[in-house]
């Protein structure tokens, strides 16, 4: 029987590829992990995410100076508004390809897998903060992840998440429909057969928990916009190859951005601090 990596209890089978925590109701997949790639039709709502998420690190941060590393930068996006805002920011990516391509676009870039395979006699960059952008849900071996965390963090420096929850009402519904046999779009919200799946699902409270075990306290708490009013169509036909299907989700999503704000919400939004 499989163990929770948050609190120790027993993680049952719920279909072929999900584990769930009976206690803390943790979310883990069997799914193989790999190496990401940009969703289309989502540049804009990363981008007013993105400056909310500065807004918040600047309202924190007790000195105008300050440098942030994130995880797994993709295209870059991130970056780019932090470079907007005159922050001093590092991007990372675990695959030679994106770090090449990044490296093209920016300066700063480093290539870093976690778990860190080796960390003896190395010399780490410390940075203010760490930067997780829908990156943390990807990663294996999650406490060996964040208890190599302190190698790049200043004494005062603080952890960085966003991720989709499982307490949100797209993953409710989600699960719903795949109770009842409709496991289309529960599959895709754990990004099943795509390059990167989903290793992990998180609820507020279980995120919290498996930071407190590492001696982390939660500073910040909020949310993240999940859909957009424009570009709905796009996003979808990116892995839902039928156009009909499309418009007619893409119909529902655009109500959706509407009503969002009164539904449970689907992007944790997260800041850790060292506890003193």
């Amino acid at each position: 029987m499989e163990v929770c990596t948050i609190c120790n209890s027993d993680l049952k089978k719920i279909n072929k590829y999900v584990y769930k925590c009976k206690k803390c109701l943790f979310l883990k997949s069997n799914l193989k992990s790999g190496y990401g790639r940009e969703v289309e039709g989502i540049d804009e709502l990363r981008r007013k995410n993105f400056k909310q998420i500065i807004k918040v690190i600047k309202s924190i941060n007790i000195s105008e100076q300050f440098k942030i590393l994130e995880i797994g930068s993709g295209g870059g996006l991130f970056i780019e508004e932090c470079k907007e805002s005159k922050i001093d920011i590092s991007g990372s990516e675990a695959d030679n390809e994106q770090v090449s391509l990044l490296k093209k676009k920016f300066s700063n870039i480093f290539q870093i897998s976690l778990p860190l395979e080796k960390v003896d006699n190395i010399e780490f960059n410390k940075y203010d903060f760490i930067v997780f952008n829908d990156v943390f849900e990807h990663l294996e071996n999650l406490d060996k992840v964040i208890s190599q965390l302190k190698f790049f963090l200043n004494e005062n420096g603080k952890i960085l998440i966003n991720l989709p929850s499982s307490g949100g009402i797209i993953f409710k519904f989600a699960n719903l429909l795949n109770i009842f046999g409709i496991g289309n779009i529960y599959d895709r919200l754990w990004q099943k057969d795509l390059s990167s799946p989903h290793l992990s699902y998180f609820n507020h409270y279980n995120l919290k928990l498996l930071f407190k075990k590492h001696g982390y306290d939660l500073i910040y708490n909020n949310y993240l916009k999940t859909v957009n009013n424009t570009g709905n169509y796009k996003r979808l036909n990116s892995t839902v190859k039928n156009k009909l299907v499309c418009f007619v989700m893409s119909f529902f999503v655009h109500i959706f951005f509407y009503l969002q704000k009164i539904f449970p919400k689907d992007i944790i939004f997260h800041i850790y601090s060292k506890e003193k």
